[in-house]
């Protein structure tokens, strides 16, 4: 009797013992992520290879800073910035970012982060100004509403939202003041934004690539008179029923301007 009231006794200590260990560690853990530093959770998110880029990460993963965030050649200006707390439970580094909107622009508001090997950009809101990027196509600013990415292995999973093009030319007979509208999509692994203005006439198809890699072709339905003397100095080609142009380059790096032709364009 005395000897299995005994090692029930030392069973007992073993048992508490272990949990007052397991409960030290869960604290040990706790502490750990509630005094991470964002940086750390930039590095750990491998967003630094995934052509986000800073000039200053500062604070904590629950409430830090990001100056002059760029993710590729858009520069997204500087960001409040958050981890999301539930899914660092189940190894997924998510973080929300912010720029509060202003007389210029709707400001920004995205989710952005890794899983695995896939990287994703969620519920992106923002206006991003396209600068010479796909020049010589006359686009000035791309808008962005509601918009998720997921790349994994270079490919593109999913796609969803909407995507609205501003072109920056003043071109006779065309109305592009709303743009050209459309749904981002993936297509064979690549993402596409198949864009057109609201009469349908005008298209642009923009695909982009997970190295990076883009094309973009712009279709201008019409035969108007001036046309033929404007459009090939904007770098445009006739094809059959309108005029297009097509650029070809690296994101971050400037277009490449690639003459069009029945092949690509029949």
């Amino acid at each position: 009797m005395t000897s299995s009231f005994l090692n029930s006794d030392s069973e007992g200590k073993q048992v508490s013992r272990a949990l007052t260990y397991i409960l030290i560690f869960i604290a040990l853990v706790a502490l750990a992520l509630f005094l991470m530093p964002l940086r750390l959770a930039v590095s750990m998110a491998g967003l630094e290879d995934s052509r986000f880029s800073a000039r200053e990460i500062s604070g904590s993963i629950w409430s830090g800073r990001i100056d002059s965030a760029q993710l590729g050649p858009f520069d997204l200006g500087d960001l409040d910035a958050s981890v999301k707390f539930l899914p660092l439970l189940t190894g997924r580094i998510l973080m929300d970012l912010e720029r509060p909107a202003d007389t210029s622009d709707q400001g920004l508001r995205a989710t952005i982060g890794r899983q695995g090997k896939s990287l994703l950009v969620e519920n992106v809101t923002t206006d991003l100004s396209v600068g010479s990027q796909l020049a010589p196509l006359p686009t000035s600013q791309i808008m962005l509403d509601n918009v998720s990415v997921a790349f994994a292995n270079g490919r593109c999973q999913s796609a969803s939202g909407k995507v609205r093009l501003s072109l920056d030319a003043n071109i006779p007979g065309l109305d592009l003041k709303q743009g050209l509208l459309g749904n981002a999509e993936c297509q064979n692994g690549v993402l596409v934004l198949p864009l057109q203005s609201g009469s349908g006439m005008e298209t642009l198809t923009l695909k982009l690539q997970g190295n990076g890699f883009y094309t973009a072709r712009l279709f201008l339905s019409g035969n108007e008179r001036a046309w033929a003397l404007l459009l090939p100095t904007l770098g445009f080609l006739k094809v059959p029923s309108g005029y297009a142009i097509k650029v070809a380059g690296q994101l971050g790096q400037k277009g490449e301007y690639e003459q069009d032709s029945k092949i690509l364009y029949p």
